[in-house]
């Protein structure tokens, strides 16, 4: 998910600190489940285990009142430099999605897998403070590379006003100020981030009962679901594709790496 723009890092009232596994239920409660669709949201146990492989790797911002007010999540991964061998979200997740399969403790590259902030401070910005406290981590633990398998995440509501819009256009769309026109996109450029290439089906939720789906167009979203043929689009990054008896979910996001010096640079996102 996606905080907004950066605020001062000399701010007391947070203390960031790996989150333990007895408080992935705290973590699930106040972020995550609020700021995914059910069909991705990671389980409480997902979470605790991430916890147990990749301890450092799953930090958190504190309050003063002892709750989380934002999450992130890494994975560490090697890799050889080549754009085109990125693996999808979903493959770097493994499967089950809690990186105890994927996991190199000596890997060159650590993913930011999910990043959350809690819904009453969004838009107060933190993104600035997450990535330095990315960087400093990866400086502490010698890792070369912070990259993403980034979410565009206004992508769906472009999406449904103009269905033929592909991951690619949409990426090069520019605003007033020649910055992408995504929030969350727009708010990496900002600290250094630059596009690699597009994850193709970075996400994909499989087998679902029509009848699930049919319940989630009435729970999530309920206003930005449009349904044309088998393509329902809901408010999210992806769509569903819906069979007569099951369906599919499948989203796209763009690979990018982060620059250590905080330089943002344009670069095409196209394969």
């Amino acid at each position: 998910m996606q905080p907004g723009n950066p605020e001062s890092l000399a701010q007391p009232r947070y203390e960031v600190r790996p989150y333990k596994p007895s408080e992935a239920g705290l973590i699930y409660e106040t972020l995550e489940k609020p700021n995914w669709a059910t069909w991705l949201a990671a389980s409480i146990e997902t979470l605790a285990k991430r916890a147990e492989v990749f301890p450092e790797g799953q930090i958190a911002l504190w309050g003063s009142d002892g709750k989380p007010v934002a999450s992130l999540s890494l994975n560490r991964f090697s890799w050889n430099g080549d754009a085109d061998s990125l693996p999808t979200w979903d493959e770097l997740a493994g499967d089950p999605a809690t990186y105890e399969k994927t996991y190199n403790s000596s890997g060159n590259s650590v993913g930011m897998m999910s990043i959350n902030v809690r819904s009453d401070i969004q838009g107060g910005g933190l993104t600035q403070f997450i990535i330095d406290s990315t960087k400093q981590l990866t400086e502490k633990i010698g890792v070369d590379n912070v990259m993403g398998s980034f979410r565009p995440s206004q992508f769906g509501q472009f999406a449904k006003d103009n269905p033929a819009l592909t991951m690619e256009a949409y990426l090069d769309m520019k605003d007033h100020q020649g910055m992408p026109v995504d929030k969350w996109i727009r708010a990496l450029h900002r600290n250094g981030m630059k596009m690699l290439r597009i994850d193709d089906g970075a996400m994909i939720v499989d087998d679902v009962p029509r009848e699930q789906v049919e319940e989630w167009r009435k729970t999530h979203k309920p206003e930005e679901w449009t349904m044309k043929g088998h393509i329902w689009r809901c408010g999210e990054t992806g769509f569903w594709y819906v069979g007569p008896k099951k369906a599919m979910y499948a989203e796209s996001n763009v690979w990018g790496i982060l620059d250590r010096n905080g330089n943002g640079n344009s670069q095409d996102a196209s394969k």
